[in-house]
């Protein structure tokens, strides 16, 4: 191997290194407190009815990236579920939220990313 070719590959796994510093460490958001941590889980909870052909494969890894208030006014109505019963349980929180889930390939490509503004809409079939 040439000069140039063990530069490269030195620069590739430095780069590949970097990638996965950022996407497990630096983009995930933590804990977060009361209507603001709400609206985390139910982002989180919710990204992985929106996972298509890799839905039951366990490649993607999800991982809540922003969550923001948009508004003080009105409220949010949104579904958590339950860590003990499992069941989805309805919340109104105080505010407009929107938030961002990112889904990573092998937990740490980053493949799509998921928006979410407001809460649950039903559609009323008639």
């Amino acid at each position: 191997m040439d000069k140039r070719s063990k530069i490269m590959l030195i620069v590739t796994i430095i780069l590949l290194l970097l990638l996965i510093i950022k996407s497990n460490f630096i983009d995930p958001i933590h804990e977060l407190e009361g209507d603001m941590e709400k609206y985390r889980l139910y982002s989180f909870q919710t990204a992985h009815l929106n996972a298509g052909v890799f839905k039951n494969t366990g490649l993607l890894t999800y991982r809540v990236v922003k969550v923001e208030q948009d508004s003080t006014e009105g409220t949010t109505k949104i579904m958590i579920r339950d860590k003990d019963s499992g069941e989805w349980v309805n919340h109104t929180i105080e505010g407009q939220y929107s938030g961002k889930v990112r889904a990573y390939l092998f937990n740490f490509i980053p493949v799509k990313d998921i928006y979410f503004e407001g809460g649950i809409i039903r559609e009323n079939k008639t």
